[in-house]
């Protein structure tokens, strides 16, 4: 597969080709399972032909260490042979170290050994993250004593252990030539940090809205979110330009000893919803650029409830322009790395079509979060599967996908090959200017039943629109 390189807020291949990446999250939560789908070649294969082109695919730290110093390698080539099969289907990789609730004691991520809770209490039922993140006990000691780099039972330092095991998983894998990044955890959890400062901001907004209970989420208004988070917001943007970054950076120091490939950023867990990021870049002069994805992720407040018809469009247009701005300051490209956590209803491709109509705007990679076996055959996310330009001669400057006419129109500036993934078989291809349509030779690779690969080649250069039909 063809070299992935960062050019400014673009990803590129080696002959400046802009690539765009469709992509969706694979991440086997299941321990009994070895973390791991059965028969994914059927799933990639299905992927292939939905126009995907990227997985974000999850690993964990329970699957690699199991014991302190102690590598399961038959994990990591299991691992290694699911993105080398990736590869055979035209999909590229980002490797997620993915955790929920800190340790597979509580979710998944952490193994047991690294989970120093000093058995503090964890409540029963508390499985939810907005809930266990306040009040497991358990889990927010556990935080605190990995950001405090404490000692595990070898007397080495969780911290150090991470970083290790991170060599040792990118000395192994670096060689996939399909992977674009490492993200080193997913959703970063700051400890008791998070407790401490969103109970400052309830007895803030308790002196306005007596009523106000955090374990109530069904009765918080958006007018009480929004301000509840934005009292909160400074000390969690602190954490992520001291503690985390410093992270990023003892990672980035790790990873690079074995591979030149990109460490993949976001921000805390909170910088999910409306929470503006506080990370920074990670400069390396030796390095240069292009050794760093920025990879929100974004949910409206409904996720994870049976709460959707409270769902507002207008909250996850801020909460992405707000990542936009984030972009902006940092100058690095976007793969928003987790979005959707859609259930299977009529509403479904609706709300898909919105986060579509989003990541169009932007010019933005992106990762939908799940996939669950079976959801290729399920018309309610049918709309994953979009019309967009894979490979773009230069600079792509817009595009757009009406899904109802299966109609893609796009405008780039240079010359040369691109390739765009279709939905529809095409009937013409079309080049537009001041005078009218005007029509362009191109090449179709089927990739589906009805699904192709539209490629054209053009000499002309300057700002050109074209547009496909089917």
């Amino acid at each position: 597969m063809e070299q992935i390189l960062i050019k400014g807020m673009k990803f590129q291949t080696f002959d400046g080709k802009q690539v765009l990446f469709n992509g969706i999250n694979v991440v086997c939560k299941d321990k009994k399972s070895g973390y791991l789908f059965p028969n994914l070649a059927k799933s990639f294969q299905s992927f292939h032909e939905m126009g995907f082109n990227l997985i974000r695919f999850g690993i964990f730290w329970d699957g690699v260490e199991p014991q302190p110093g102690v590598y399961d390698m038959e994990y990591l080539k299991k691992v290694k042979d699911t993105i080398q099969l990736a590869q055979k289907y035209g999909l590229y990789v980002m490797v997620d170290m993915h955790q929920d609730l800190f340790g597979q004691k509580f979710a998944d991520g952490a193994p047991d050994w690294a989970t120093l809770d000093e058995g503090a209490n964890h409540p029963e039922g508390c499985t939810m993250w907005y809930d266990a993140y306040l009040q497991s006990e358990a889990i927010i000691r556990a935080a605190d004593n990995f950001w405090a780099d404490k000692e595990a039972a070898d007397g080495i330092g969780l911290l150090e252990h991470y970083a290790k095991m991170w060599e040792q998983i990118v000395q192994y894998l670096d060689d996939c030539e399909n992977i674009i990044g490492w993200e080193p955890m997913n959703e970063p959890f700051m400890g008791s940090l998070a407790r401490n400062a969103f109970g400052a901001a309830t007895m803030k907004i308790k002196e306005q809205a007596p009523q106000f209970d955090l374990s109530r989420p069904a009765e918080i208004t958006p007018e009480q979110q929004a301000l509840f988070m934005g009292c909160v917001t400074e000390q969690l943007q602190e954490f992520d330009r001291t503690t985390l970054m410093d992270f990023y950076r003892r990672m980035w120091e790790a990873v690079s000893r074995y591979s030149r490939k990109p460490l993949v950023t976001g921000g805390n867990i909170y910088s999910s919803s409306t929470v503006r990021t506080g990370i920074g870049r990670l400069d390396n002069p030796v390095a240069g650029e292009g050794i760093q994805i920025y990879a929100p992720h974004g949910y409206d407040s409904v996720v994870d409830s049976d709460r959707y018809e409270n769902f507002s469009k207008e909250n996850v247009e801020q909460l992405f322009a707000d990542k936009r701005s984030s972009q902006e300051e940092l100058g690095l490209p976007v793969v928003v790395g987790e979005w959707g956590a859609f259930p299977s209803k009529g509403f479904t491709n609706d709300l898909i079509r919105h986060m579509n109509g989003i990541l169009e705007r932007y010019l933005w990679s992106s990762a939908y979060w799940e996939y669950h076996p079976g959801m290729e055959d399920d018309e309610n996310y049918s709309s994953l599967c979009r019309a967009y330009p894979a490979e773009t001669a230069g600079e792509l400057c817009s595009y757009h996908y009406d899904e109802d006419k299966k109609s893609l129109e796009m405008t780039f500036k240079a010359a040369g090959r691109s390739r765009v993934y279709c939905p529809f078989d095409p009937v013409c291809v079309t080049g537009l200017d001041g005078e009218g349509e005007y029509p362009i030779d191109y090449s179709v690779e089927k990739a589906g039943k009805t699904a192709n690969y539209v490629s054209f080649n053009l000499e002309q250069t300057g700002v050109t629109t074209i547009k496909i039909n089917g």
